[in-house]
C-alpha cells in the first residue's frame, strides 16, 4: 500500500524521470558557456525544481479535494517544496556576488537588468499570459473594474509582482510560484550597492557575514520570513567569498558527498520549516560543502543532471500550468483521486508532461529570448561581455559596476 505522505514515491518518481534527460532532443538545451566549476549547481537545480513540484503535488491533491490551497500535512513534503527555494535564493546570491568577485572591470549595469529581464521574461509573460486566458475561459472576469486591468498589467512586469489571479476561479494556476522572482530581483537591483564592498578584502567577507549574523538573530527572534530570504543571499555569497579567497575545504569529494547528504538529512530529520535560523544555516554548510567539491557521488555532474538543471527555470515555472493540463482530464481526474497509488502514478504523468513543456519552453522561448537579450544590448551600444570597458569609464559613469554580463543562464 501507498501512502499519500511517503516519502518513499518522491524518490521513485524522480528516478522514473531522470532517463528523460537522456533522450536526443535534450542535446540541445543549455546556452553554453558555463564553466566547469558551476556544473554540480547546474545539476544541482534540477532537483530543486522537482522537489518544489513534489511538494505541489501533495498540495493540489487536497486542493482536488477539499477546495484549498495550503501547507502539506505531511513534514517531508512541506520542508521539500521550501528547501527547493532556498537552495535557489542561495545559487543566485553564489552566482551574482561571485562575478562581482572575480570581475576584471566594470560593466554598465543597465545591461545585466536588460539581460535579466530578456532571461526571466519571455518565458514568464507566456506562464501568466496562459494563466489569464484561463480566467478569460472561464468566464469569471468583471471587466467593469478598474482593478482587472491593474492586475493584467502587474502581472506582465516580469515577476517584479506575485502573480495576482483576475478572478476567484483560478487562483492557483501557476501553482503560487511566481512570489519567488520579486525577491530575486531585490537582489539584483541590490547589486551596484554591493559592488562597493566586493573589492575591498575584509568588505566582500564583512558584507554576508554581518547579513547572515543578522537574518539569523532577526529570524531567531521571531522575525518573519523575509529574514530567512536574507539570510539565505547572504549564504550564497558567503561561500562566493570564501571560493575566492580559495578558503574551501581540501578533502575529497566523496568524503564531502557524504558528509552532505548527512546534513541535508539532518535538516529534514530536525526542523519543520527551511525558513528559520538553523535550517538557514544547515542550508549554507550544504551549499559550502557542494561548493568545495561535493558531487553527492556523481549524481549532480551527470550529464543527465545538467540537463534537467538547464531547464529547471521552466520546470519550476509552468508547474501549475501542468497540473491544471492533466487534472483537467475528468477520467484522469477520478483515477488519481481513487487512491494514493493511483495519484502518485497520475503525478508521474504530470511531471512528464511538465518536462516536455519545459524543454518546449527551453528551445522556443528561453533561448530566444536570451539571444534577443544580448541583441538588443548591442543596438542600444551597452557593454557586452566582450567588450572590455576601460576603468576611466567608471569613474565618469557611477552607474557602472564589475563585470557581470558574462552571466551563468542560472533559474532567476
Amino acid at each position: 500500500m501507498i501512502g499519500l505522505y511517503d516519502f518513499w514515491p518522491a524518490f521513485v518518481v524522480v528516478a522514473l524521470l531522470w532517463p528523460l534527460a537522456g533522450l536526443p532532443l535534450f542535446q540541445r538545451v543549455g546556452f553554453g558557456g558555463n564553466s566547469a566549476r558551476i556544473r554540480a549547481i547546474d545539476g544541482m537545480r534540477g532537483y530543486l525544481a522537482l522537489a518544489v513540484v513534489l511538494h505541489h503535488a501533495v498540495m493540489y491533491h487536497e486542493l482536488l479535494t477539499n477546495g484549498v490551497w495550503e501547507r502539506p500535512r505531511s513534514a517531508f513534503y512541506d520542508l521539500l517544496g521550501q528547501a527547493g527555494v532556498s537552495f535557489f535564493f542561495i545559487i543566485t546570491a553564489y552566482l551574482f556576488w561571485g562575478k562581482l568577485l572575480s570581475a576584471k572591470g566594470p560593466v554598465n549595469f543597465p545591461t545585466l537588468l536588460l539581460k535579466r529581464a530578456f532571461r526571466i521574461g519571455p518565458l514568464y509573460i507566456l506562464a501568466v499570459g496562459l494563466a489569464m486566458g484561463l480566467e478569460v475561459v472561464d468566464a469569471g472576469i468583471d471587466y467593469s473594474s478598474f482593478a482587472t486591468y491593474e492586475r493584467a498589467l502587474l502581472n506582465f512586469l516580469f515577476g517584479a509582482f506575485d502573480y495576482i489571479p483576475l478572478s476567484s476561479s483560478r487562483v492557483c494556476t501557476l501553482a503560487c510560484v511566481a512570489w519567488t522572482l520579486r525577491y530575486e530581483w531585490l537582489f539584483y537591483f541590490s547589486l551596484p550597492i554591493a559592488a562597493i564592498f566586493s573589492r575591498h578584502p575584509v568588505a566582500r567577507i564583512g558584507l554576508p557575514g554581518i547579513l547572515l549574523v543578522f537574518s539569523t538573530i532577526a529570524s531567531a527572534s521571531g522575525g518573519s520570513a523575509v529574514y530567512s530570504y536574507l539570510g539565505l543571499f547572504a549564504g550564497g555569497m558567503l561561500c562566493a567569498t570564501l571560493e575566492t579567497n580559495a578558503w574551501l575545504l581540501r578533502v575529497h569529494r566523496h568524503a564531502l558527498s557524504a558528509f552532505g547528504l548527512a546534513m541535508l538529512t539532518s535538516l529534514f530529520v530536525n526542523y519543520d520549516t527551511a525558513y528559520a535560523a538553523g535550517p538557514v544555516l544547515v542550508s549554507t554548510a550544504v551549499f559550502f560543502l557542494i561548493v568545495s567539491g561535493a558531487d553527492f557521488f556523481g549524481l549532480l555532474t551527470a550529464l543527465r543532471s545538467v540537463r534537467l538543471g538547464e531547464i529547471s527555470y521552466g520546470i519550476y515555472l509552468l508547474q501549475g500550468l501542468a497540473f491544471v493540463l492533466v487534472f483537467s482530464v475528468a477520467p484522469i481526474r477520478g483515477f488519481a483521486l481513487e487512491s494514493a497509488g493511483q495519484y502518485w502514478l497520475v503525478t508521474l504523468m504530470v511531471m512528464v508532461v511538465l518536462i516536455a513543456m519545459a524543454l518546449a519552453a527551453h528551445l522556443l522561448v528561453e533561448k530566444p529570448g536570451v539571444s534577443l537579450g544580448g541583441i538588443f544590448a548591442t543596438t542600444l551600444r551597452l557593454p557586452t561581455r566582450d567588450e572590455a570597458q576601460p576603468a576611466a569609464a567608471a569613474g565618469a559613469q557611477p552607474w557602472l559596476v564589475p563585470n557581470l554580463t558574462a552571466q551563468s543562464p542560472d533559474r532567476p
